[in-house]
């Protein structure tokens, strides 16, 4: 009788571990679907903010460009990569604003990095040129977008905020 009594609290005490395992993993897949859930309204933030900083930058670069008297390409260098500076040579438009050095979406990537110091790849953005290659186009896995005219210096933010 004894061993029946050991047998089932033996028994009661693992069905109690099961229970205690189901719980916690619930419990962590509500959290891990919550976390992975904001996700992309975190990296839409992100394309707000370099929004502003996109603007601040071009603004800096046209100042630049002024102040050197109109050069058709300027050296840009506020990137920098651990200790020493890095340069990077951008082409300005007629009306000094920064222009990729390929008419494409690699072009894009390229200039984002040069304003901005970070590459589209680690933020989740997707670069385009439009068809007529007047306009840089990134987008975040959300489908928001932000445009760049490449004529007119033209920054537009466009969100699916309702």
């Amino acid at each position: 009788m004894q061993s029946q009594q050991h047998a089932d609290g033996e028994l009661l005490q693992v069905f109690g571990k099961v229970i205690a395992i189901v719980l916690l993993l619930t419990l962590l897949s509500v959290l891990g679907f919550r976390y992975f859930g904001s996700v992309n309204n975190i990296s839409a933030q992100g394309l707000r903010v370099d929004h502003t900083r996109l603007l601040n930058v071009l603004g800096m670069v046209k100042a630049q460009w002024l102040a050197q008297g109109r050069p058709d390409e300027m050296h840009l260098s506020w990137d920098s990569a651990g200790t020493e500076y890095a340069t990077s040579i951008v082409k300005m438009s007629s009306g000094g604003w920064p222009l990729p050095n390929q008419a494409d979406s690699s072009g894009c990537e390229q200039l984002w990095y040069q304003l901005l110091g970070h590459d589209t790849l680690s933020q989740q953005l997707v670069s385009k040129m439009s068809a007529e290659g007047d306009v840089c186009s990134y987008i975040a896995n959300n489908s928001d977008r932000l445009g760049y005219q490449l004529i007119s210096g033209h920054v537009i933010f466009l969100t699916n905020d309702k």
